[in-house]
């Protein structure tokens, strides 16, 4: 069986967030003062999230991606991932982290045969990026983006927060670290997060300036772009470098007409769309004994709530929905 929504889109990836916790507070995600976080007993079992992804796989959708907040700062978060690992039908497991955490658990994510890493970094310059995290320190991102390396992980992606008069003097400089690495780094368009228009703020940039920025000093060759598990980025290479460039364009150019994937927030609300549409609350039915048809309907009917195209409105917390 496959999820096809009312507007044709076969919906094959599940974001997963599996908790609202974070070790860091970066500028675009959370506010610098305290936050109204859920209780624990409203947070999703790892048995249940287990269980979502055992129904999802039956309805085709194969590709699968844990967040946050940082997914490692939850207890015995490599248990959920062992079991995960071992649902039939799980054809793409990722998972996306600050990378504070990451050299601590690299060996243990590479054992479990996690098959793709997305790292958030958007600063190389120390000062900066304790600046944009609020505290975080860049070497223990950069020690694991080396561990990660070494080890021998495949499409390892480096996701850039593009702000201008923040980190635009630094694109060049990102774009080096594909040169001699296996990396993808991708520069994802600021969005003006609780305002009325996602371009609404100064740090905004489109990201034809962003690869303006780059083209200058390099010669960039389009990719054709891969299949599962692939998201929403525009790829290119720097000519004669081992790694390659993504570009996510969601404020400028939405991609919405290809959009194939649905997300699970931490307190298990099926949603149909980052920014617009509906949510199902799955938790409601996954803790009241749910039949298979129970947990298809939910489902078809959050895939029937994605809408044609975003709203281009940032009434989101970023942090509640896993970015």
């Amino acid at each position: 069986m496959s999820i096809i929504d009312k507007y044709f889109r076969n919906i094959n990836r599940l974001r997963i967030s599996v908790t609202d916790l974070c070790n860091l507070r970066c500028v675009y995600c959370r506010p610098e003062s305290g936050l109204d976080l859920a209780r624990h007993k409203d947070i999703l079992t790892y048995e249940e999230i287990v269980a979502v992804v055992g129904h999802a796989v039956t309805l085709g959708i194969k590709s699968f991606r844990l967040t946050g907040g940082e997914p490692l700062v939850r207890k015995n978060i490599e248990y959920l991932l062992r079991m995960l690992g071992n649902v039939c039908g799980v054809e793409d497991l990722a998972i996306t982290t600050n990378g504070i955490y990451l050299k601590n658990y690299v060996k243990t994510l590479r054992e479990i045969g996690l098959f793709r890493l997305n790292i958030s970094l958007d600063s190389l310059d120390d000062s900066k990026f304790e600046k944009i995290t609020r505290g975080g320190k860049l070497k223990d991102v950069l020690d694991g983006v080396e561990e990660v390396l070494n080890l021998g992980f495949k499409n390892t992606k480096i996701n850039i927060v593009a702000m201008k008069g923040v980190n635009d003097d630094e694109f060049g400089e990102f774009a080096k670290l594909t040169l001699e690495r296996d990396l993808e780094v991708r520069f994802i368009e600021y969005m003006a997060m609780n305002k009325e228009n996602l371009a609404a703020e100064d740090k905004y940039i489109p990201m034809a300036d962003i690869i303006d920025i780059i083209e200058k000093n390099n010669e960039l060759v389009a990719l054709p772009s891969p299949m599962l598990g692939s998201g929403a980025a525009k790829t290119y290479k720097i000519k004669g470098a081992m790694g390659k460039l993504g570009f996510v364009s969601a404020v400028s150019q939405p991609f919405c007409n290809s959009c194939n994937r649905l997300r699970l927030t931490a307190d298990g609300k099926l949603r149909s769309c980052l920014l617009s549409g509906g949510v199902v609350d799955l938790k409601a039915i996954l803790r009241n004994n749910p039949t298979e048809e129970q947990l298809t309907d939910a489902f078809i009917r959050a895939a029937n709530l994605k809408p044609p195209v975003h709203s281009g409105k940032g009434h989101v917390v970023m942090h509640q929905v896993g970015g």
